[in-house]
């Protein structure tokens, strides 16, 4: 049951459909408080507050997600956490934020602007989900994170 609340949450998410997207990870974070996948059930909700530009709770979201499981470097949440500082004006956390990011020993491949682009640009979505999209890299780019095209920042 569990699994698919979470499953709907992320295909609504992927479909832009926001509002119906925090009904089940909220429902999936209620009814298995303990579930190992809890992480991303929460990742998802920051996603779902960032694209409604709800960044309080995005932001609170997130913060919740990677206590949960902080070693982990899921990118998606913390380019959650670090677009939703920039974009409600704390710029010094933000910073601090991308940094601890890019430290990750998981960061891999995604640590610029063009590689967030070119994999979210992969999932597709409809206008709400490339617009919410838009705005994370916005974030990213006011918190420092380099662009990485042809090397440049």
């Amino acid at each position: 049951m569990v699994a698919a609340d979470a499953g709907l949450g992320n295909n609504y998410l992927l479909l832009g459909e926001f509002e119906k997207s925090l009904e089940f990870y909220d429902k999936a974070i209620r009814l298995s408080p303990h579930d190992p996948f809890l992480a991303h059930f929460y990742g998802g909700k920051a996603w779902a507050n960032f694209a409604l530009k709800n960044y309080d709770q995005a932001i609170e979201a997130a913060r919740q997600a990677i206590a949960i499981n902080p070693d982990k470097g899921v990118q998606y949440i913390h380019a959650a956490l670090v677009a939703a500082l920039a974009l409600a004006g704390h710029d010094a956390e933000a910073r601090e934020a991308l940094q601890r990011y890019l430290a990750l020993p998981s960061t891999g491949p995604l640590n610029t602007i063009a590689a967030f682009k070119a994999h979210y640009s992969a999932q597709g979505g409809g206008p709400r989900r490339v617009e919410a999209n838009e705005r994370v890299y916005d974030g990213l780019r006011k918190a420092g994170m380099p662009e990485g095209n042809n090397g440049t920042n």
